[in-house]
């Protein structure tokens, strides 16, 4: 979770930690990159707007040293020109601030269980 609102991460911390997820924070960019490079992840939820890189910025570099990770955009900043350019970068959705949880909850546990899919084992032959 990547966000400069301390409250919206400490909240998604708590709502994706119930569900089972593991769950890192981070406050902006440049830390989202450095948590990124240290540890996989299935999934990134990513706020536009933050100090020190921008959320399209910090997908941009997600790409290259996370290229697994599926990203979701969260913003209350949604314009069609950035929509557009996170979808254009690879972000699996775009979603507003605050988001309709269960919609989100579902969303991820659909990246979730194509993550699981990317990594099984190929099935060995007869």
């Amino acid at each position: 979770m990547v966000d400069d609102d301390a409250g919206i991460t400490s909240t998604f911390e708590k709502i994706l930690q119930g569900e089972g997820y593991e769950v890192a924070t981070a406050t902006d960019g440049v830390e989202a990159i450095e948590l990124a490079r240290q540890a996989p992840f299935d999934f990134v939820l990513l706020d536009l707007v933050m100090p020190r890189m921008d959320g399209l910025t910090t997908l941009h570099y997600l790409n290259t040293v996370a290229p697994k990770a599926r990203v979701v955009i969260l913003s209350a900043h949604l314009g069609r020109n950035w929509e557009a350019e996170a979808l254009r970068l690879g972000a699996a959705a775009v979603l507003p601030k605050p988001p309709d949880i269960p919609k989100l909850l579902r969303l991820c546990d659909e990246l979730s269980r194509q993550a699981a899919a990317r990594t099984a084992e190929p099935p060995r032959p007869a």
